[in-house]
């Protein structure tokens, strides 16, 4: 009897100790892998999308490609117990393989805004056992938001470029994080109630919008080879208020894939700085 009885011990111990072993994660997203990283999550990866690399570039992990176009036998050769990603991940084919084979695949809501970047927190929180923590960081987000510089009254125009791998540059309308990142920092995008989402425009219509600022990502930059060549993708925007004082922001990239990530809030003070370096000289132009 006190034989079988160690027995049975014994199979409890072993069976205690397989279902504790950590789990296996392949992250897709930059924003996600941020979010990851703040809530002391990355030593559970095993692997990450291309957007998500220069996150964990000490870590040397598996690169299983762009977070939209990813490969379900790459992914499965780490043998991981979940994917987490937003909405932007995919193919959807490749999304149902991988459930299919028994991976959890987590996908999280990848509007850029705020409350979506807190809700996302708090699901990553909840799921991996850190949900103190996800509160404690959301709880420290909004109150940096909090402390940020109020939005002048009269908000400086803006204009938020994309490079394309075409040659060209791209504006964002409504609906992109670049217009998020503008109506946030305090500024105002005169293209918000033309378009939404990204397009190209001609000459004519970015003299006629007059933006004071111009904002872009430093991966856009460096694909054109520096601010300057930037620019000269469209000479005209050197003619505009913005170009002629040479008022262009860089943000990093990383912060708009698969929504907002922690990070956004240093971004949004350096925006609303700018926005009230705008209204401080407007307002001493007008006592002249």
């Amino acid at each position: 009897m006190l034989n079988k009885l160690f027995v049975l011990c014994l199979l409890a111990l072993l069976s205690g100790a397989a279902t504790a072993q950590p789990l296996r994660l392949v992250a897709a997203g930059a924003s996600i892998t941020s979010v990851i990283q703040r809530l002391d999550l990355d030593s559970l990866l095993v692997g990450l999308d291309s957007t998500s690399a220069p996150l964990m570039a000490g870590r040397d992990l598996p690169n299983v490609g762009y977070q939209r176009q990813l490969s379900a036998e790459g992914i499965l050769s780490l043998r991981p117990d979940v994917l987490l990603g937003s909405e932007e991940m995919g193919p959807a084919a490749v999304l149902a393989q991988l459930r299919e084979a028994g991976v959890e695949v987590i996908v999280l809501n990848a509007q850029a805004n705020l409350p979506t970047l807190y809700e996302n927190i708090g699901a990553v929180g909840q799921r991996f056992s850190r949900g103190a923590q996800a509160e404690h960081l959301v709880s420290e987000l909004k109150a940096q938001v909090a402390a940020l510089p109020q939005a002048p009254a009269e908000r400086p125009r803006a204009l938020f470029l994309l490079s394309h791998s075409a040659g060209s540059l791209l504006v964002g309308g409504a609906g992109t994080a670049g217009d998020s990142l503008i109506e946030l920092g305090g500024m105002y995008n005169p293209v918000a109630g033309q378009f939404s989402q990204y397009r190209s425009l001609s000459a004519e219509a970015l003299l006629q919008l007059r933006p004071e600022w111009l904002i872009t990502t430093s991966q856009s930059i460096e694909q054109a080879g520096g601010s300057a060549a930037l620019l000269a993708l469209q000479p005209a925007l050197a003619k505009t208020p913005a170009g002629q004082k040479g008022q262009l922001i860089s943000v990093d990239g990383a912060l708009l894939v698969g929504g907002f990530n922690p990070a956004v809030v240093d971004t949004l003070a350096q925006l609303r700085q700018a926005a009230a370096q705008s209204a401080n000289m407007a307002q001493r132009a007008n006592r002249k």
